[in-house]
């Protein structure tokens, strides 16, 4: 047996990757938006937001860092740093669109979107 670690930059990578093991069509379809993973930095994020972040990112199997400060408001800013699959990327944005633009997660939507479109490519 040999390994080895792949670093799967893309959607597209990710698909050609599992079809070359022979994997399912309907599954590479699946799975490769599970394998693009992320770690994503933004900066000067309201607290507010930071929190909804974090808790989406929970709920979704993703996660997110925060300023230790946003817990309970005592700082103006904090920066995000948000780790997950493009999958979860995706269930993110979905999730912060409803949140209907509340202290700034607008901004955080459209930073989102240039990183999904990325990763999809």
């Amino acid at each position: 047996m040999k390994k080895e670690i792949l670093d799967i930059q893309n959607l597209s990578q990710a698909k050609k990757e599992l079809s070359q093991i022979k994997a399912e069509e309907i599954s590479v379809d699946i799975m490769a938006p599970k394998a693009v993973f992320r770690v994503v930095k933004l900066f000067d994020v309201h607290p507010a937001a930071a929190n909804i972040i974090k808790q989406e990112m929970l709920a979704i199997g993703g996660e997110a860092a925060v300023a230790r400060g946003c817990v309970n408001m005592s700082v103006e800013k904090s920066d995000v740093i948000i780790m997950g699959t493009l999958r979860q990327y995706q269930r993110l944005l979905a999730k912060l669109k409803m949140q209907k633009g509340y202290f700034g997660l607008n901004e955080v939507v459209e930073e989102l979107k240039s990183v999904i479109e990325e990763m999809s490519r």
